[in-house]
């Protein structure tokens, strides 16, 4: 490995909101990391359950090697985006409180990087964990296709999603209005002017459980999201058959997103869009499935609420 100072310095961002059951484990996958040239900080976004404190005592076991900080809650994407306004590194990425960075997760993604100067953003493959950090099973992400993400609207980085400093400062960042889909938001917006490359190892755990966001019934506000994003990505442009298949796949995660929060008259009007934008979806059995997840979640919801009074 070449000295410190030769290698491009990286600079990694947990943002931590009420995180601080699964906040030291995802702080000490990164500073366990054998990356030298490594920055790391960590914002508590103005938790209420301990968070700032479990920050402040893992930083403590490694001086000098972590910067903490704190703001009154403002969001993921704007938490983000300060730690990268703040950040020294050439190579910039972030972790979710309740993920984590598998052994050697930097070096491989700077490694790639590095070998391939056309590459804007750089992901790998990852593994699903539960609550208790059991690995679950496997994730595999696609290869990079541009169509695929701004047609198909396929998020293909996940955890441990590296990128060059110049995405961030050409996108602006994220976008601050967006609470449900701010990384895919700026994912596509940067497909317009980067390369994406996919590294195929598994160099991520992320987590599931019952706080985080793939469990949680979504407000309409939050449902509707993705359909706002595309249509602004597609603003001002003529119609074209692959613009009205993005609308009406919008259209149709919004439909399933309205159905897995119990409100079907919702699902139908997006559902409805869906097939306004693109008539052949009708016939697509992606979408009945999608909707029967939707609405096959909705009564898990509904389930465990009622196993948890039950206990009560």
């Amino acid at each position: 490995m070449l000295p410190v100072s030769e290698l491009p310095r990286v600079s990694i961002v947990t943002p931590a909101y009420n995180q601080a059951e699964y906040l030291a484990a995802a702080m000490r996958s990164v500073l366990a990391q054998d990356y030298p040239a490594l920055e790391y900080i960590v914002i508590d976004d103005g938790s209420r359950d301990g968070s700032l404190a479990v920050a402040q005592a893992i930083a403590a076991e490694h001086p000098g090697r972590v910067q903490v900080l704190t703001q009154p809650n403002a969001g993921q994407a704007a938490t983000l985006n300060r730690g990268w306004a703040l950040a020294s590194g050439q190579i910039l990425a972030y972790l979710s409180s309740d993920d984590l960075l598998c052994p050697g997760a930097v070096t491989t993604m700077v490694n790639a990087l590095q070998a391939h100067p056309d590459w804007g953003v750089a992901y790998c493959d990852c593994w699903l964990i539960d609550a208790s950090g059991r690995r679950v099973r496997e994730h595999i992400a696609q290869d990079f296709d541009v169509r695929a993400m701004q047609v198909d609207l396929v998020c293909h980085p996940g955890p441990a999603a590296f990128f060059r400093r110049d995405v961030f400062e050409a996108n602006g960042g994220w976008d601050v209005r967006r609470r449900q889909v701010p990384d895919f938001e700026f994912w596509l917006r940067a497909s317009r002017r980067f390369h994406f490359a996919r590294v195929p190892e598994h160099l991520a755990e992320y987590r599931i459980h019952e706080g985080s966001a793939s469990f949680q019934a979504m407000s309409p506000e939050r449902a509707d999201e993705i359909v706002e994003v595309v249509q602004g990505f597609w603003h001002g442009q003529a119609l074209t058959p692959d613009i009205r298949a993005s609308l009406a796949r919008a259209h149709s995660i919004a439909a399933k997103n309205h159905a897995q929060a119990g409100r079907p008259g919702r699902a139908l009007v997006h559902l409805a869009g869906a097939m306004k934008s693109r008539p052949a979806i009708a016939l697509a059995p992606w979408l009945w499935r999608q909707l029967l997840v939707g609405f096959t979640r909705r009564l898990y919801y509904r389930a465990l609420r009622s196993m948890r009074r039950g206990a009560a």
